[in-house]
């Protein structure tokens, strides 16, 4: 797992061109190894609470190792994780090599998994996906920091 995290701004000049990072900033990239969501779950409520957002820490630590564990499932192969707090909203994004999109579904009462995007759903604010540029997808949760915690 490889974790690179941004706590203050920062930019990179070259030319005419000038690349912000946001001051906010988590990327993971975790290889196919279930055993490591986990510790994205822990990267993710770390790096929230150090930020002043410990409010929804535990809320966007279920939906990260929802959203992660889906993608070592049914994608196979590594995914990247990205988280970023800003505007009043921490955004998590999980991107994977499969270019199958997510759908909810209603598991049943017995099941032991099937569950993960009903999690997600109910947690955020708003989720959804998008096609990535390397011909995977990206799947995305929003949550609402409160207003006076993101520092």
């Amino acid at each position: 797992m490889h974790l690179t995290t941004h706590s203050g701004p920062s930019l990179t000049r070259a030319g005419s061109l000038t690349v912000s990072v946001p001051a906010r900033c988590l990327c993971i990239s975790i290889a196919a190894d279930k055993a490591l969501v986990a510790q994205v779950r822990r990267s993710v409520r770390a790096a929230l609470t150090s930020w002043g957002a410990g409010g929804v820490a535990d809320d966007m630590a279920v939906v990260a190792s929802e959203l992660v564990s889906n993608a070592l499932e049914h994608a196979g192969g590594a995914a990247a994780v990205r988280l970023r707090l800003a505007d009043g909203r921490a955004l998590l994004e999980v991107e994977d090599g499969s270019a199958r999109w997510p759908a909810p579904r209603r598991a049943d009462a017995e099941a032991i998994e099937g569950r993960g995007l009903l999690l997600v759903e109910a947690l955020a604010a708003q989720w959804g996906w998008s096609p990535s540029a390397r011909g995977g997808k990206t799947v995305w949760a929003a949550l609402a920091v409160p207003a006076g915690r993101e520092a």
